[in-house]
């Protein structure tokens, strides 16, 4: 499955992305399931499950949930659990793979072997979350 979504951020730690920046995000999920093939699973269960979350990334300001919101107003961003400095492609990506893997329990996925989400900021910048 591919999601993607625009959204500004900074990483104080940067010299170069430490001030207020954005990109254009591209999310891609894997599921893998023991003993499934042919069909895994009903995928518009999932992209239906995934889609506010990616849409209420849309146009937001990532915020780590230890950063100070300096200005910016509570409909102005999402939080994401991330180091103070800033939210990571590295946060993103571990934060949607919580929630696709509560998502996948409550619509009855049982057996999973592996479920992977990678966020790319950028062609070259790619952050994978993976659990098994």
């Amino acid at each position: 499955m591919r999601f993607s979504f625009s959204s500004a951020h900074r990483v104080k730690f940067s010299g170069t992305y430490g001030s207020v920046h954005g990109h254009n995000y591209d999310v891609t999920i894997r599921i893998c399931v023991k003993g499934k093939r042919d069909l895994v699973l009903d995928i518009d269960k999932v992209r239906q499950g995934v889609q506010p979350i990616i849409a209420s990334f849309e146009g937001k300001y990532l915020k780590s949930t230890t950063e100070d919101a300096l200005g910016i107003g509570p409909n102005e961003y999402v939080e994401v659990p991330c180091i103070p400095e800033g939210v990571t492609g590295e946060c993103v990506a571990w934060y949607l793979l919580d929630h696709v893997r509560k998502l996948l329990s409550d619509i009855g996925i049982k057996d999973l072997v592996e479920v992977q989400v990678v966020v790319c900021d950028s062609p070259l910048n790619c952050f994978e979350a993976r659990s098994s």
